[in-house]
């Protein structure tokens, strides 16, 4: 294990340093992302601290990280991976092999067993993490013809295949109609996290599961287990995803769970509810108005997978609606209002706890994941099977070519948005290039900031209260690693307050990079 200080390894192994990136650590200066030519190779450096500081290879894993948050490391690493195999005349071969091999270093690093018993948002985020990597080895594999990644995708498929399975069992009508709850060990919480990814994580495995022969029922190939346990084999494009996918953004589209400011809000308690045989109104009634960004952010994938699987033009012209709640709720477009939005101040997304440096090991993640989800979402439309293959989609639907250029003008829209979010990120990077999570760092705390909302339990960054509201009665306990901050120390820089620059914040600029460079190539 490395040593850690204030959350960042005191390790640092130039040798990992990017082929083509020496120099580029501080050299750049904000002005110049407004094009690929700074922010691409921005983006491949802040891939290059992020595995040289945080990643050890001794482990195969990230050893400040915790399960879920992971998950989505990996996650990214396969999303700029893409990036990198697409842009331009790469060159960076060498690069794209060593960290896809790091990628498939955490299939056995990951600690998959655990992961079974943890909630059902978590076990989500597997499903997502490896249906990436599929998406990114079947892309390359069309580029590179020596690459050899193939070999893996059946045991991804299986992982998340079984990820799937477990997760879909948090899905019930008894209660609200619809929905899936957060975990079955608390009070039942139909929550906007767990929700948006059973819609990204069914339609992922709509268009990209190839399907699964392994009747090995544990997402450990190792595992032994009993005949009668055997999962039976399972083909691509199996109804039951779409139709997952389908049936919970009805759901969810109707639950009343966004506020005056169309932003999600973190999810419903049932009043009244004791157990399965006194449910109280059994309705969604008492909500939570905690708003984090990246509520935010996954259902963005979601919608456009139903999108590429159905040519519905109403799940991209939601998430358009979205983007603009969002967006709005920054201040932008003016970067010079210090008050608070909703979401951010001077155009720069924000969670509340990046003000006061009381974020989570959880809230540290939120705006990475964000921009990951805006990064599929705004994918440019294919119209043919060629496009689909340069595109790294997987897609039914293809779009008619003023489809195309209505969905790329919109989120045209974004980009100087996402170039002010970027500039504000690499502001934040220490001597080392490590990123931190207040990307507004560099302006006073915003006027109307408060680190309380009315209504709002904000568990997680305090925790589960322990009241009846949350939890069932001698219900057994409930992990909780990562939800509790450090305690904050004084600190010049106010990204060294509370958890300080982590794995986490790295994988945040890591998310908010790969988003530019891709858009600003689209």
């Amino acid at each position: 294990m490395f040593k850690t200080v204030a959350g960042v390894p005191d390790h640092y192994d130039a040798s990992r340093s990017c082929s083509q990136c020496h120099g580029t650590r501080r050299s750049l200066l904000r002005r110049d992302l407004e094009n690929t030519t700074s922010s691409f190779p921005a983006m491949v450096n802040a891939l290059e601290v992020m595995q040289s500081l945080f990643w050890d290879p001794s482990n195969s894993t990230w050893p400040t990280g915790i399960d879920w948050t992971m998950a989505t490391f990996n996650t990214d690493i396969s999303t700029t991976l893409a990036t990198m195999a697409t842009y331009e005349d790469s060159t960076y071969a060498s690069d794209i092999q060593e960290y896809f091999s790091e990628v498939v270093a955490f299939y056995s690093g990951e600690d998959a067993i655990g992961l079974t018993t943890q909630k059902f948002d978590d076990e989500q985020w597997v499903i997502l993490e490896w249906l990436e990597a599929i998406k990114f080895v079947n892309l390359y594999s069309s580029i590179d013809p020596s690459f050899d990644g193939q070999q893996y995708i059946p045991e991804f498929a299986h992982r998340a295949r079984v990820f799937w399975d477990l997760a879909s069992q948090g899905y019930n009508t008894t209660l609200c109609g619809g929905g899936m709850v957060w975990t079955y060990s608390l009070a039942p919480y139909k929550n906007a996290i767990t929700n948006q990814l059973f819609v990204a994580s069914s339609i992922g495995m709509y268009l990209y599961f190839p399907g699964d022969s392994n009747p090995n029922p544990s997402p450990d190939p190792d595992t032994p287990y009993n005949s009668s346990q055997a999962l039976p084999p399972i083909q691509a494009r199996d109804q039951r995803y779409l139709n997952a996918a389908i049936t919970e953004y009805d759901w969810l589209s109707t639950s009343n769970m966004t506020n005056a400011q169309g932003l999600y809000v973190d999810g419903f308690h049932i009043t009244g509810y004791v157990n399965t045989t006194d449910i109280g109104t059994g309705n969604c009634d008492s909500r939570d108005e905690s708003v984090y960004t990246y509520n935010q952010g996954v259902l963005l994938s979601g919608l456009r997978g139903l999108w590429d699987a159905t040519g519905d033009q109403k799940y991209v012209t939601d998430g358009y609606t979205l983007m603009n709640s969002v967006i709005n709720a920054t201040g932008w477009p003016d970067v010079s209002n210090n008050t608070w939005a909703g979401l951010g101040s001077n155009g720069i997304l924000q969670d509340l706890c990046d003000v006061d440096g009381s974020c989570s090991q959880d809230a540290q993640n939120f705006k990475g994941i964000f921009f990951h989800h805006l990064t599929l979402f705004c994918q440019p439309l294919a119209m043919d099977e060629a496009q689909q293959k340069s595109q790294n989609t997987s897609i039914i639907f293809n779009a008619t070519p003023a489809q195309a250029q209505a969905h790329q003008a919109q989120c045209d829209t974004y980009t100087p948005w996402i170039l002010h979010n970027s500039q504000a990120a690499y502001a934040t990077r220490n001597s080392s290039g490590v990123y931190g999570g207040w990307w507004d760092a560099n302006y006073t705390v915003p006027e109307g900031y408060t680190d309380t909302v009315p209504g709002a339990a904000d568990v997680m960054n305090k925790g589960i209260p322990q009241n009846r509201i949350w939890r069932l009665p001698n219900n057994p306990p409930v992990a909780t690693s990562g939800l509790t901050p450090v305690a904050t120390t004084v600190a010049t820089d106010p990204n060294d307050r509370g958890r300080g620059r982590t794995v986490e914040t790295q994988s945040g600029g890591l998310g908010v990079m790969t988003s530019l460079v891709n858009a600003e190539e689209s």
